[in-house]
């Protein structure tokens, strides 16, 4: 029989609340949605800025703003991972077998959110890289003649006008970031400021996005280190960096409404917080009692035109 198993959930939030920033939620909210199926708005290009004629006749009635966004249906997955303690892991004379199978769990449930946070990171960063193409022709900052900071200056004034906000999240892999530092265009502009370093607060100053009246995009720097499943016998453990060497540029409503305005989203079903289900139960068979955390979940790229993705060579 299953269970809802309080102390391996309140583990389970903090250990989320204390776990360095993800940059899936950095680029992709998630957002509570009312049932395993329904809808989501999607946003067309221009929908922040709208140009009508607002004049109107005597006797006419007034022009009727078109809100343009669609509704787009989605289908929640059952996403699902579980840890077993046997009951040979419990030691003779422990008391309340129960309570005694939670105390290794908690141990061991370390390791399950580990690969639980990976797993959907890799698996969010995976579905939006194949469904927002990058941008053709830009990212080649490792050439002699590359201007990364031109280059970004006129991406964003395209997406100015496109629509009509500026992107509020920018996401550097480690390696696009490092590219960017290295390039000889970006060390001659940073040679005459104070830092002598490139930093988020300079690029953001470089491309016009800071000051009197402006509030500075949000900036993360992230490695995603995600692990080969099970390697085989001699066959040595290897790992790959699932953000690649990619920049991502895009925004993000502050709001957690189904109507805000993001380029892109986490759906997830029931309450704010995705740590959603937290159950434990008994197989007899097994001798084993399993502590699982599950959640419905799909991704979904709610605002196309405010997404660019470089990536960086």
């Amino acid at each position: 029989m299953n269970q809802f198993n309080y102390p391996i959930y309140n583990y389970a939030v903090g250990w989320f609340n204390r776990q360095a920033p993800n940059p899936l939620d950095f680029i992709a909210p998630a957002l509570s949605v009312d049932g395993v199926t329904g809808t989501f708005k999607r946003y067309p290009q221009g929908y922040a800025f709208r140009q009508v004629d607002t004049r109107r006749a005597p006797y006419e009635e007034a022009h009727i703003v078109d809100v343009l966004a669609e509704d787009v249906p989605y289908l929640l997955e059952d996403h699902s991972l579980r840890i077993g303690v046997d009951d040979g892991e419990i030691k003779p004379g422990a008391g309340n077998k129960k309570e005694a199978a939670d105390q290794i769990a908690l141990a061991k449930t370390g390791s399950l959110l580990a690969t639980w946070r990976t797993s959907a990171i890799a698996q969010g960063l995976d579905y939006f890289r194949k469904n927002v193409t990058a941008a053709a022709g830009k990212g080649a900052w490792s050439g002699v003649d590359a201007d990364p900071i031109k280059e970004l200056r006129e991406l964003l004034a395209e997406y100015e006008a496109t629509n009509g906000v500026l992107p509020n999240r920018f996401l550097f892999s480690a390696a696009a970031w490092n590219t960017l530092c290295d390039n000889a265009a970006v060390a001659d502009l940073v040679a005459y400021n104070d830092a002598k370093v490139l930093t988020p607060a300079l690029l953001f100053k470089l491309l016009h996005l800071t000051g009197e009246g402006q509030t500075a995009p949000q900036f993360l720097k992230a490695t995603v280190s995600v692990g080969v499943h099970r390697p085989g016998a001699e066959v040595p453990f290897k790992g790959s960096n699932a953000l690649g060497s990619d920049v991502w540029l895009t925004y993000v409503d502050d709001g957690q409404q189904i109507g805000d305005m993001c380029g892109m989203r986490q759906l997830h079903a029931g309450g704010e917080s995705p740590v959603e289900q937290v159950e434990s139960y008994y197989n007899r068979d097994k001798k084993t009692t399993f502590y699982e955390v599950g959640l419905h979940r799909a991704y979904a790229v709610t605002a196309p035109s405010c997404n660019i993705r470089l990536a960086i060579s």
